[in-house]
């Protein structure tokens, strides 16, 4: 029985619904009168027990692991000559080099580095990089190339912090636990290896992938941010509260009486259209969507229909961006501090796909609040509008540097390679039954089965290569 559901992203199809079917048939069979099994859902990962209903639920909702293709915590017998044949066909994924992945993760986060010296001069093409972000490019880049220790080829310096940073975020460790583990290391490897001493070091070497945020005075009663026409203000100009907090005359740094966190949007939504994973996805909602008339994704509902015959020049475009926000407080203290409140507030991105638009990795805090808003979220909320506004308005120019070829245009198949953007997916063009399109050891390490892209005629590539930006708004391209 074919397993390959569990590597399906769309767990609305068909195809994963009877899968998830026929695995719990299979381990009701091999575990008669249990009324719990191991939950094999990503969260779960086969330590919490639970009744098969909820395994169920757990595995639409979180989808399973996707290398647990053998249910041997569900009773099925490893089949150690069976399983090594069929290893080596379908069921291992190709190898990534981690190296290969910090150096895409860099030229998502740098779209116009590796052509910043050929655009010089130039008129007709984007703005290169700034001479800063030039700077921080290449600090990253000589992080990337620098080897963990003598003879380490397997990792570089940044490819060994962002795998460590990854495993903190994924299994929540907290920053005193990341620093314990993190010396650890440092002390296992040989004594001239560059791996930082603790966690705040290693974020300083982040830094320069962007994506931080900024900090804004508030009014002690809510009144007004400390912002724009009034950054530069000690008092608030409505209630007359000082903005800083009353200190010993010995101290040099000033407090604030309240602090809220910004992170800009439009990074955050740049991301999305410079990677060539999200690229396509942020048009699912026009170009794949089925309009069956069943409730599956805001597009369909009447709301989003009402708004695209509202404004049909937005609607025109599937890569302008459909955004929701939502927001709640909560006590991070538990019983603690029964009056302490925090209120972030989130963006999502509903261009994409049900099966992604909701997820935690493409929800993007834009606003935190430390301490209860009271009544007036909306003044907290105007670093966020004036920025909407300025998207709605002006919108924000973006670079796809994997989606530059004019033959495949959305249909490139592209990939970082040798410090450049390398374009692959030519098998396309063979026969159907040519014997290169099933090798994938000798080529990407995957069988090509994709339909040859079509031809764009002369005056349909001049027309769109007279666009060198995305507009994240209504108006033409």
């Amino acid at each position: 029985m074919s397993r390959r559901w569990i590597q399906n992203p769309n767990r609305c199809a068909d195809e994963y619904l009877d899968g998830i079917e026929d695995f719990i048939a299979f381990a009701r069979a091999h575990n008669p009168g249990a009324t719990r099994i191991r939950c094999p859902c990503r969260r779960c990962n086969n330590t919490l027990w639970e009744t098969t209903e909820n395994v169920q639920f757990h595995l639409v909702r979180n989808g399973m692991i996707e290398t647990y293709s053998t249910w041997t915590y569900h009773g099925e017998q490893l089949d150690i000559g069976s399983s090594s044949r069929a290893t080596g066909v379908e069921n291992v994924e190709p190898i990534v080099d981690p190296n290969e992945q910090v150096m895409d993760i860099l030229n998502d986060a740098f779209p116009f580095a590796s052509t910043s010296s050929i655009q010089e001069g130039e008129d007709d093409v984007p703005t290169s990089m700034g001479s800063a972000d030039f700077e921080e490019y290449e600090k990253l880049l000589q992080t990337a190339n620098k080897e963990l220790y003598p003879g380490c080829e397997k990792f570089s310096v940044l490819t060994a912090i962002v795998e460590l940073m990854h495993g903190k975020i994924k299994y929540r460790m907290s920053n005193l636990c990341f620093d314990y583990f993190l010396g650890v290391f440092k002390r296992m490897l040989p004594t001239d290896n560059c791996l930082p001493k603790d966690h705040r070091q290693a974020q300083k070497v982040l830094n320069g992938l962007g994506l931080g945020y900024q900090k804004i005075h508030a009014c002690k009663n809510n009144c007004m941010l400390f912002y724009k026409e009034y950054e530069t203000l000690d008092t608030c100009p409505i209630c007359n509260e000082s903005r800083f907090k009353t200190t010993s005359q010995n101290r040099m740094t000033k407090i604030p009486q309240k602090v809220m966190r910004y992170l800009p949007l439009k990074p955050r939504l740049q991301r999305l259209y410079m990677s060539t994973h999200t690229a396509t996805d942020m048009r699912w909602h026009k170009e794949k969507r089925v309009d069956d008339d069943v409730m599956r994704h805001p597009a369909d509902g009447e709301a989003w229909k009402e708004f695209d015959r509202t404004f049909p020049e937005f609607a025109a475009d599937s890569r302008n961006v459909r955004l929701g926000l939502a927001t709640d407080g909560f006590n991070p203290y538990g019983v603690l501090n029964q009056h302490h409140s925090t209120w972030p507030i989130f963006v999502f991105p509903y261009n994409l796909p049900p099966w992604k638009c909701m997820k935690k990795e493409y929800m993007m805090m834009t606003v935190l609040i430390t301490e209860d808003p009271g009544r007036s979220i909306d003044v907290y909320l105007r670093p966020l509008v004036d920025e909407l506004k300025d998207l709605w308005t002006n919108g924000v120019r973006t670079t796809k540097g994997y989606m530059a070829c004019p033959i495949c245009k959305e249909n490139v198949t592209s990939s970082w390679h040798a410090g450049k953007v390398c374009y692959l997916g030519h098998r396309r063009w063979l026969p159907w039954d040519h014997e290169w399109r099933e090798k994938d050891k000798e080529f990407d390490g995957k069988k090509e089965h994709g339909l040859r892209p079509r031809e764009w005629s002369g005056d349909e590539i001049l027309e769109q290569s007279l666009t060198v930006w995305i507009l994240l708004r209504s108006g033409k391209q």
